[in-house]
């Protein structure tokens, strides 16, 4: 809103480029803020795979005040998404009791699944100017983002309390 130059929306709009500065300070009390709050938590109550859950939370929106470049603000936000997935993923596939499979073995069943889906999703995302094959491809492709975002939403709703149990069985830490 402060920059819509940025995203090259043209039009008469207000002018409220004094406001991204302001946001900018915002967003660093923010950051402040809560790295002042994990740093107050006895060492006991902070295990380092929350502080590192906490962290990438904090800075998830550094892209946007970095970058001059809208198309790299978007890029940085979806690396940050995409690490920050991985992270919980990663936490989530070793934590919890044992009598599962091994930490490790789970741990590299997730990174090759991911990196498999990776590389199948970027192929697909390339598909959009093909033939009507591809581009059923594409759609797919498509088709499998958005679901993510609805069984993501579906699944870590926390208020449920399935989602509540697996968490708190699989990362102590982060549920009190």
């Amino acid at each position: 809103m402060c920059r819509p130059e940025l995203l090259q929306i043209a039009g008469p709009l207000p002018r409220l480029d004094a406001l991204f500065p302001v946001a900018a300070g915002l967003f660093a009390a923010a950051v402040g803020y809560g790295a002042v709050q994990l740093l107050r938590r006895p060492v006991a109550e902070r295990p380092w795979q929350a502080a590192v859950l906490q962290v990438t939370a904090l800075l998830f929106f550094l892209p946007v005040f970095l970058f001059d470049s809208p198309y790299a603000a978007v890029a940085g936000l979806t690396v940050a998404h995409g690490f920050q997935y991985l992270v919980m993923m990663s936490l989530v596939a070793g934590g919890g009791a044992a009598g599962r499979i091994p930490r490790w073995t789970a741990l590299a069943l997730l990174l090759n699944i991911a990196l498999l889906l990776g590389v199948v999703l970027n192929l697909a995302s390339h598909l959009h100017g093909g033939g009507p094959a591809e581009r059923a491809l594409y759609g797919a492709y498509l088709g499998a983002v958005m679901a993510h975002f609805v069984v993501d939403a579906g699944l870590w709703r926390l208020r449920d309390e399935f989602p509540r149990a697996f968490l708190r069985e699989r990362l102590p830490y982060l549920l009190r």
